[in-house]
C-alpha cells in the first residue's frame, strides 16, 4: 500500500479477501490504484485487511472481516474502502493481525475486531465490530502487533 503525493492511493500483491481494495478478490501483480479518491493520507495493511485515513478525517477499511476488524458494524468482507463509522476526526490508525485501532482528534484511542488476547485495550476479551474506545487514557501514536497493540501517551 502507497499513498502519492498528490493523494492518490495504490496497491498491489494477495487481494484473496478484498485487503487491495479494487473489486473483485484477485492477485495485483503491480500497483493499481485504489478508487479516485485524491485526498488519502496514511494507510495501514493488516494481515489481510487495510484501514486508510482521508484529509477530511474520516476513516476507511477493506479486507477480511470475520472479527469485525473493518469497524463498520458487520462482519462481513468488502473488497472497495468502506467507511468506518461517522467521525470525521480521526488522526491516525493502524492495521494489525485481525483487529484495527485509531486515534481522535483529542486523543482518544479507539479499537475494534478480534480480542481474544486483550487487544483491543477495553478490558474485555469481546470481539468488537465497532469502534470501541480503548480503557487507556490519550494516545499520540499507535502501532499493531498481530496480537497486541502499543500506545505512544502524552
Amino acid at each position: 500500500m502507497a499513498v502519492r503525493r498528490d493523494g492518490t492511493l495504490w496497491a498491489w500483491g494477495f487481494n484473496n479477501d478484498g485487503e487491495v481494495g479494487v473489486g473483485a478478490p484477485s492477485w495485483q501483480y503491480a500497483p493499481v490504484q485504489v478508487g479516485t479518491a485524491t485526498n488519502w493520507v496514511s494507510v495501514s495493511a493488516g494481515w489481510n485487511h487495510t484501514v486508510a485515513r482521508r484529509s477530511d478525517g474520516t476513516l476507511w477499511a477493506w479486507g477480511s472481516n470475520f472479527s469485525g476488524q473493518l469497524g463498520d458494524g458487520t462482519t462481513t468482507n468488502r473488497s472497495v474502502p468502506t467507511r468506518v463509522g461517522t467521525a470525521t476526526d480521526w488522526t491516525a490508525a493502524a492495521a494489525g493481525g485481525f483487529h484495527s485501532t485509531g486515534v481522535r482528534q483529542d486523543g482518544t484511542v479507539w479499537a475494534w475486531g478480534y480480542n481474544a488476547f486483550g487487544q483491543l485495550g477495553d478490558g474485555t476479551t469481546t470481539d468488537r465490530s465497532a469502534p470501541t474506545q480503548m480503557a487507556t487514557g490519550q494516545g499520540l501514536a499507535i502501532a499493531l502487533g498481530s496480537y497486541h497493540s502499543l500506545i505512544l501517551g502524552p
